[in-house]
């Protein structure tokens, strides 16, 4: 894995490293710059690494959800993610009482955003693939600039998978139903 250079963030890649697994690297070319991993085959609890940051990100609750982020090892959340109730956006917070809204981007929901509480856009996510789940990533000058950039980035990708393994069981569930 090699260290996050703000000057060369472009091309940016989620790959599922293969269609049954619940392993993703965000790549830039064929460098590795981060990973999402599940360590189980079941559940929510991830672990994500950079070169230089390591954090566990876990779901709790079943109607009313809540995502926190935590650096690998200890027990204060220094993120939170409250999705609404369509889950089709929802609200990020740092620790730090900054805010951001995640939501679709388009009708869809083939393209997330994240943007700040005033509206300015600062990852784009444009979801790919159907039996490995990716992303092109794109961000703004402003995100390259923020502090938490990494956090954001693998938070809000988990999440996006959150969505998406969510997704998936309604489809497989829905057709058992009739």
């Amino acid at each position: 894995m090699i260290g996050f250079d703000t000057r060369q963030l472009s091309g940016l890649g989620w790959h599922q490293e293969s269609a049954f697994g619940r392993t993703y690297h965000l790549k830039s070319g064929d460098s590795v710059l981060a990973e999402l991993a599940f360590p189980k085959t079941l559940g929510t609890l991830a672990e994500a690494r950079t070169a230089g940051s390591a954090w566990s990100f876990k779901r709790r609750g079943v109607f009313s959800t809540m995502i926190g982020a935590r650096l690998l090892g200890q027990e204060r959340e220094i993120a939170t993610y409250q999705p609404n109730w369509s889950s089709n956006k929802g609200l990020l917070k740092l620790e730090n009482g900054e805010e951001f809204h995640l939501k679709t981007a388009n009708f869809w929901a083939s393209d997330w955003a994240l943007a700040t509480v005033d509206g300015q856009e600062m990852l784009r996510y444009h979801n790919q693939g159907f039996l490995k789940h990716g992303a092109r990533l794109e961000m703004t000058e402003r995100a390259k600039q923020h502090p938490q950039l990494q956090l954001l980035i693998l938070l809000t990708w988990y999440i996006l998978v959150m969505y998406q393994m969510d997704s998936s069981a309604a489809v497989t569930v829905l057709p058992a139903t009739f």
